[in-house]
């Protein structure tokens, strides 16, 4: 049976890399980003090598566009079997310098924005008894920010915990919820936050080199498998060692 799969933030990065991972093992895969053209050309890249895909325009913190996007999917296919919390936002300042307004953006879109579509979805997959669900948390979650805003931080660590606490409430009903917590990672974001300079992070990297989004990717894949059905309430570092726990 095809996997009905919907991954946030899909349009680029990480998101983009997992949709496009799901699709070539055979999952139809729905790709919601805020950006609607990067969505869109996500979604095409994959049709045009092979793969099932859709794609919608979904702001993640906001309730209305959630269950929009989720009545779609399920509408459309009867079920969903794989939700990926990836869309989220980065901020970089001190914490002197954070207004109220960034500190609201990044926790909306990152933790409320993980919750808001795990809350929908989970009522999608708790009448079948089935489904997994996986977060993006980050390294930077659990020791305070590497390169990163505090605020960014913080809705990580939160993210983690909340992917704990939906374990605990969704195992009864057979759903997996697991997170990936990387490390430094070559995505866009990561490029604008260090204009493209990783020398100084190798030095903390025991596999010396920075990661890559297949890295991260095929991490998903297994958390999505029935490979890993007796995980749940799990957080995953993929890091290259920088951090260990």
């Amino acid at each position: 049976m095809t996997q009905i799969a919907a991954v946030t933030g899909a349009g680029s990065g990480i998101g983009r890399a997992i949709a496009e991972a799901l699709a070539a093992e055979g999952a139809h895969v729905s790709l919601w980003d805020v950006q609607e053209t990067a969505a869109r050309d996500a979604a095409e890249a994959i049709r045009r090598n092979g793969g099932a895909a859709s794609h919608a325009t979904v702001d993640v913190s906001a309730a209305g566009p959630v269950r929009a996007a989720v009545d779609q999917v399920a509408g459309a296919h009867g079920r969903i079997d794989i939700l990926v919390n990836n869309a989220g936002i980065c901020r970089v300042a001190p914490i002197a310098a954070i207004s109220e307004s960034d500190w609201d953006l990044v926790l909306a879109v990152n933790l409320k924005g993980t919750f808001l579509c795990s809350q929908a979805v989970m009522e999608v997959m708790k009448p079948r008894r089935r489904g997994k669900i996986i977060n993006m948390g980050s390294v930077s979650g659990k020791v305070g920010g590497i390169a990163v805003g505090a605020h960014y931080s913080a809705s990580k660590a939160a993210v983690m915990c909340l992917t704990k606490s939906l374990a605990r409430e969704l195992a009864p009903f057979n759903i997996n919820v697991n997170a990936i917590a990387p490390g430094v990672i070559a995505t866009d974001m990561t490029q604008a936050i260090t204009g493209g300079d990783f020398d100084r992070y190798l030095a903390t990297i025991p596999l010396g080199r920075v990661g890559s989004v297949r890295d991260v990717a095929e991490v998903a894949l297994f958390l999505c498998s029935e490979r890993a059905g007796y995980l749940t309430g799990e957080i995953i570092d993929v890091n290259g060692g920088q951090f260990m726990d």
